[in-house]
């Protein structure tokens, strides 16, 4: 057994991020921009940039520690080590008989998305509501529609990360949302669409620009934000409600102002865009990516409410209180290691809810250091 020292790297949520610490390896933003070049020792100017972007998580450097020669296996294990991912629980998932079932209907409902959307765009065909409805309601209707249906998004892997995947990932999460909002049918059918249609400008921007694996020009960032004005002019002639037109165009302006691409806060955005930009961040930091597993639910829970400010809080709440609530009986595993069951949320902080250790009741909103690292 051979003994070497070596850096180690672990990945955080940028809402961990602390002054001093070093950046183990190039932050890009989703669309290819480098935020923050590797080697940098962040300090809180270089923290707040990271934000601005929706840069969710990274890898830092840790003190270099003695440890043995390993295989690829064991090295992936390392740098995600304590990330926050919860693969165990995830693989109970993907073994199952329900999730092969899912995962067979998903790709079809996909290829029927990108058939959808491509008639649109490129032939100029109208908007088929009932199509689009249909696409989204064979997986609803098969399926139960509540955070189970989320797991099991979080285990669909091996695919294209395509606008129409995400596309139809945000249109399931809407519907469920819309059922805990208790919206009427006739309003759950446009958020469904609404969500179905929010990236369909991405399909007229190059793909040399999308899938550019380097950094993006300034010019090339900013033809990627246009996609959702060209996402508003493919629709705005289509004879279909008006808020999925309002969704293309505002699901990335935020509630603070800071949003593009005309900077609307609060009540300036479509009450439906609101609820698609919740449902498009959830996608973005849930989905299985090709560097790490999907993220705990209570890390991405302890970020929105980080990030309270840049959504509707009627909706966010919500949307996380039913989260987090699905997660009540589950065994977790605390960032000491311990392991627990969760057996009661706070609704005032509900990544931190009452966890029951080895009879001992833990409220970790009490707690500064400890929190959930991984549902078991």
């Amino acid at each position: 057994m051979i003994y070497r020292e070596v850096v180690v790297m672990k990945r955080i949520l940028t809402v961990n991020a602390k002054v001093g610490m070093v950046i183990a390896g190039d932050i890009y933003t989703d669309a290819g921009l480098l935020v923050v070049p590797k080697g940098t020792i962040l300090d809180k100017g270089v923290i707040e940039g990271i934000k601005s972007y929706s840069v969710y998580d990274f890898f830092i450097e840790e003190e270099p520690k003695k440890t043995i020669s390993y295989d690829i296996d064991e090295l992936d294990r390392l740098m995600l080590e304590d990330d926050g991912t919860s693969t165990g629980y995830y693989d109970k998932i993907k073994a199952t008989e329900e999730f092969h079932k899912f995962e067979a209907q998903f790709v079809e409902s996909v290829k029927n998305v990108e058939d959808n959307i491509n008639n649109i765009v490129k032939m100029n065909n109208p908007v088929c509501v009932e199509d689009l409805l249909s696409t989204v309601k064979k997986i609803t209707d098969k399926f139960k529609p509540d955070v189970t249906l989320f797991d099991m998004l979080h285990c669909i892997e091996g695919y294209d990360d395509s606008t129409y995947i995400h596309s139809l990932n945000v249109a399931l999460i809407c519907r469920v949302t819309g059922e805990w909002l208790k919206m009427s049918q006739a309003d759950l059918d446009v958020l469904t669409v609404a969500g179905l249609l929010h990236d369909i400008g991405k399909v007229m921007i190059s793909d040399d620009i999308i899938k550019k694996p380097g950094k993006l020009t300034p010019t090339e960032y900013a033809i990627v934000q246009s996609h959702t004005v060209h996402g508003y002019n493919i629709l705005k002639n289509q004879p279909i409600d008006d808020r999925i037109k309002q969704a293309a165009l505002m699901h990335h302006e935020r509630c603070d102002g800071k949003g593009y691409p005309n900077k609307y806060k609060h009540e300036e955005i479509d009450l439906f865009a609101r609820i698609v930009a919740i449902a498009d961040v959830y996608d973005a930091m849930t989905s299985n990516r090709v560097y790490r597993s999907a993220i705990c639910p209570f890390n991405v829970i302890s970020t929105f409410e980080e990030s309270v400010d840049l959504f509707d809080p009627k909706f966010l709440y919500v949307f996380l209180e039913k989260i987090a609530h699905s997660y009540v009986n589950n065994e977790v595993v605390l960032n000491d290691e311990l392991e627990g069951t969760v057996v009661m949320i706070n609704k005032y902080a509900l990544a931190k809810p009452g966890v029951l250790v080895g009879g001992a009741y833990i409220d970790l909103s009490r707690q500064d250091k400890l929190k959930i690292t991984a549902i078991k």
